[in-house]
């Protein structure tokens, strides 16, 4: 079944005491934008954010992808785009989303609904996943990838927004993985939850699942995810690698074996009836 493909769209201006939704869709829910905006946090003294991307949950039913930039005087702008969680299922990449649908903060009042067209992202290539491995910091790459794929948090500490990093990071995870967890290239608080984020601090522990440093990531046991993914690129091996994207979650496997379960035991069930 195809999702709902309306994306509603609005310009949030805030400066950590007050914010202000300036232009927005019909229907948009404006107080969840403006919570959303404060929870990004208050900007430390000096720190400066030419450019961010995050994704996070919208109510119950939506995920807000979100973009933000310095408006000078301390100002901070937010363009929310908020899509179905299905169709965010379907797409998996926020910063693909976000790149799609250009910005333009000078928007006021109303807008209209934007739509994603009838179509799926490009699958991911190994030259691309090889070019990644090759020019970034792979150790810290590869790394976070399995730290995610674990269950953990990867947060680190950085003065700038790290876009490159978190991107490289999201096209290494599993399909599955990365429509389940939330990014940030950068944010000011923790009160969001990403699961992978850049901050100029660095938060405690919280949300039931650990935070590593960056030295614990760098040393994290290489398991099998992370060693297949290297083996398949480094071998050329695209079905293999097709394959290890293509991976369900725990989760699923979980769910899998519930379902199969329940089914048995419904079965069971109907057969001592019969007989």
């Amino acid at each position: 079944m195809t999702p709902e493909l309306r994306i509603q769209q609005a310009v949030v201006f805030g400066d950590g005491r007050s914010v202000r939704v300036v232009a927005q869709t019909d229907e948009f829910d404006e107080p969840d934008a403006e919570r959303i905006a404060v929870l990004f946090g208050s900007r430390p003294a000096g720190v400066l954010c030419p450019l961010a991307h995050f994704a996070c949950p919208f109510g119950k039913q939506h995920v807000a992808v979100v973009r933000v930039e310095d408006q000078g005087n301390e100002l901070l702008g937010f363009r929310f785009l908020v899509l179905s969680r299905e169709l965010y299922q379907h797409l998996g990449d926020p910063f693909a989303i976000a790149d799609r649908f250009p910005v333009n903060w000078s928007l006021s009042g109303r807008l209209p609904d934007l739509a994603w067209p009838m179509e799926k992202l490009p699958e991911r290539t190994l030259e691309q996943l090889d070019a990644i491995l090759k020019r970034g910091d792979g150790p810290l790459l590869l790394g976070s990838t399995q730290a995610l794929v674990d269950g953990n948090r990867v947060l680190l500490k950085r003065s700038e927004p790290a876009e490159q990093f978190i991107r490289e990071l999201w096209q290494l995870l599993p399909d599955r993985t990365r429509c389940d967890l939330w990014p940030a290239t950068f944010a000011f608080s923790d009160e969001l939850g990403f699961h992978a984020a850049v901050g100029p601090t660095l938060p405690t522990p919280r949300y039931g699942l650990q935070v590593l440093t960056e030295d614990a990531i760098r040393d994290y046991p290489q398991s099998s995810y992370e060693l297949n993914l290297q083996i398949a690129v480094e071998s050329g091996n695209r079905a293999a690698l097709r394959k290890l994207l293509a991976r369900r979650t725990a989760d699923d496997t979980i769910r899998l074996g519930l379902y199969i379960l329940a089914f048995a035991l419904a079965v069971a069930a109907v057969l001592k009836f019969l007989f």
